[in-house]
């Protein structure tokens, strides 16, 4: 007869403490509790599913009632570890609440805890998914953990601690068992696969570790489920195909397109996975999961913390992610929610898709911001500044200060001999990078040209003028040049080689054009 396959996460399962993939803080805990004797009556495991807690409740259970107990771990090899293990010894209970969770199965409990233990030290109940218990089950529970016989030990394992009514809460010590990362996922995974001798390729272990979403249990079944459909090497292909997930390298390359404004290169993209029978639901939550990623590298130094991604991933995150603004990754965020609501109410769900990617490629829809964080409220916002500083006035405002003359000397004219370079242009530079990253790529080798009221941006490369030279561009960095200088600036750009003509003197009608600037107070002197 064949034997019997044991699903890997059944085999797997941790036989002591140190088995518990990334919940050391609760393994040390409840190991030292054992050493120093200081066991507690109830006990209340909370986390998401996959963490640890029933299979730390079990090896507890073990650990309390082990005749040679090692370091607080269960030694599992007396005959009280391997009768509970082989579940021959009844005075460890396990229950599950999710289908027994009436009175009547807690008042079973509560007849027999008063019976001493038979082949243990201690009877353990175990309680699954606590939080299902009804109402009048954890009153009768209640009635129990007031007054516990000293031999009895109660362990509630729940995802949902909310919903354990505080008095049941109060009486319990609680674990939380924390979401896994993915780093201790893979490396666990990659344990798991040598001693079974699989053969995967590390892209295909690293994507499975990713796919656990920090539960090491569902890490296990992914991987038992690729092994079973896979020939010979699993390989990323395969985990793609089998789980039925967008492929990384698609999402990555159609936030490229989208970056770029590429709609042609989008819908292809989006188009050819569509028609692998992917759902378009499922492939919007996987853009949105993308795109979140970005605005985490984004908007802070340490997205490690934040992102279940291997190292590896998130440094490719953070490239990517300075192509676009933080005000740009929200807006494309709250976009593809709409459609994603879209998507589920339409006969037709890929079009939801298709309207999504034409939409994100627009400019006009993403904005200036989309143009290296030149976004009119941010131009707003600087003005408003300027202005509240004294050093842009506002247009109905009359000066209350005597006309101003203006000499028009040739020796007073501009002069492009006479141009030099902006002395602020630096701490102007350092303004720029605080704000946008993306833009400053763009500006950091640029010359400066200072002519007294105007700076000249002498640009190096084609695309770097294509992105600066637009209305909105250039009205962000007079305000922002404005503001370092303390005077009214206005920005030209011009190209290396290409710059504006400028005649050797300055006529009348020149200055007289500065009227708009310096209001009705202006008297013009010739010599």
């Amino acid at each position: 007869m064949a034997e019997t396959y044991q699903a890997l996460y059944r085999k797997w399962r941790p036989l002591i403490f140190e088995d518990v993939v990334g919940q050391d803080h609760v393994s040390e805990t409840l190991k030292n509790s054992i050493k120093t004797g200081r066991i507690a009556h109830a006990y209340l495991f909370c986390g998401t599913r996959g963490t640890g807690k029933t299979s730390s409740a079990k090896i507890f259970a073990r650990a309390v009632n082990c005749t040679n107990s090692i370091d607080g771990n269960p030694c599992n090899e007396c005959e009280t570890c391997r009768g509970i293990l082989d579940g021959s010894i009844l005075d460890v209970y396990e229950m599950d609440a999710a289908s027994n969770n009436g009175i009547d199965n807690i008042r079973g409990i509560r007849e027999e805890v008063i019976y001493s233990p038979t082949g243990c030290r201690y009877k353990v109940y175990i309680v699954d998914e606590a939080h299902m218990l009804t109402i009048e089950a954890f009153n009768a529970l209640l009635k129990t953990l007031e007054e516990p016989p000293g031999h009895v030990i109660f362990i509630l394992a729940t995802t949902e601690p909310h919903k354990i009514p505080a008095t049941i809460h109060s009486r319990c010590q609680r674990f939380d068992f924390r979401r896994i990362g993915i780093n201790d996922i893979e490396k666990h995974l990659n344990r798991i696969v040598k001693k079974e001798e699989i053969a995967i390729t590390p892209d295909a272990l690293e994507l499975v570790a990713e796919l656990a979403d920090g539960s090491m249990r569902d890490g296990l079944s992914i991987l038992d489920q690729c092994i079973a459909f896979a020939k010979g090497e699993l390989r990323y292909d395969d985990v793609v195909d089998i789980v039925g997930v967008a492929d990384r390298r698609v999402l990555f390359s159609l936030a490229e397109s989208i970056a770029d404004f590429d709609s042609s290169t989008a819908l292809n993209t989006a188009d050819e996975f569509l028609k692998k029978g992917k759902e378009a639901a499922d492939f919007l939550e996987e853009l949105i999961s993308h795109f979140r990623a970005l605005l985490i590298c984004k908007s802070t130094n340490e997205p490690n913390f934040i992102l279940e991604k291997t190292d590896e991933v998130v440094e490719k995150l953070k490239v990517q992610a300075e192509k676009y603004s933080v005000d740009r990754l929200i807006s494309i965020i709250s976009l593809l929610g709409e459609f994603l609501l879209q998507s589920k109410k339409m006969s037709a769900p890929n079009v939801a898709v298709e309207m999504a990617v034409v939409k994100l490629c627009a400019k006009e829809t993403a904005g200036s911001a989309a143009e290296l964080a030149l976004r009119i409220e941010k131009l707003e916002h600087e003005l408003e500044g300027l202005k509240a500083g004294g050093v842009v006035a506002k247009k109905s405002t009359t000066p209350a200060k005597a006309p101003v003359s203006i000499d028009v000397s040739k020796e007073a004219a501009p002069h492009i001999d006479n141009a030099a370079n902006w002395t602020k242009w630096r701490d102007a530079l350092s303004k720029i990078k605080l704000e946008s990253k993306s833009l400053y790529t763009f500006l950091f080798n640029a010359q400066a040209l200072f002519f007294g009221d105007e700076i000249e941006l002498v640009l190096t490369g084609d695309l770097a003028y294509e992105k600066i030279n637009t209305p909105e561009g250039k009205q962000y960095l007079s305000a922002l040049f404005s503001g370092v200088q303390g005077t009214q600036l206005r920005v030209v750009v011009s190209k290396k080689g290409n710059l504006k003509q400028r005649d050797g003197q300055a006529s009348v009608m020149d200055i007289a054009a500065k009227k708009d600037i310096l209001g009705d107070k202006m008297t013009v002197v010739e010599e």
